[in-house]
């Protein structure tokens, strides 16, 4: 009998095993049979075959990236992404680098496939800037860097919309 128990809970044991098959895979198809595409650069390559494709994107990289930004966000970290004129720069990075926000150079791109979102961690970073500093601070930062630029080298000849610099910050 006790033989009879053992198999019994043992064959019960293996068969709980099979057949549940929990992989992480992504689904292939969504609800309406439409076919998913995860990646850029899967949805890049099935376009240039086919310029009328009709999928479902979701953007995995855009949404991973919102998450370590927002992650990163609460533990106090702050990027600011961009291009920062070279005279101005180190006055740029200065007052940045006050308010505990460092700086990355980022060149952005024009070409983009439908469906997903460029820049994701740069544009949460930017906000939260913004949110914490308000909507005019990295504008007024570089206007203020320009400023003192221009008082240090008044003999420098940069021009904005036509009107030279030395002459708008007198």
């Amino acid at each position: 009998m006790k033989l009879i128990t053992k198999i019994f809970f043992l064959t019960i044991i293996l068969n709980s095993c099979v057949g549940k098959n929990e992989t992480n895979e992504l689904a292939k198809f969504d609800k309406n049979g439409k076919m998913i595409v995860y990646n850029e650069g899967v949805y890049a390559e099935m376009w240039t075959k086919n310029h009328n494709i009709d999928v479902t994107v979701i953007d995995t990289l855009c949404i991973n990236q919102k998450a370590k930004a927002i992650n990163d966000i609460k533990n106090g970290k702050l990027i600011y992404f961009g291009l920062i004129p070279e005279q101005f720069k180190s006055k740029v990075i200065k007052t940045f680098r006050q308010h505990g926000i460092e700086t990355k150079e980022h060149f952005g791109r024009c070409v983009r496939m439908k469906g997903f979102e460029p820049y994701c961690y740069q544009n949460e970073m930017y906000k939260a800037i913004l949110k914490k500093y308000g909507d005019s601070f990295i504008e007024l930062t570089f206007e203020n860097a320009k400023k003192e630029f221009v008082k240090e080298n008044p003999k420098t000849e940069l021009t904005e919309d036509g009107i030279k610099l030395s002459e708008k910050y007198k």
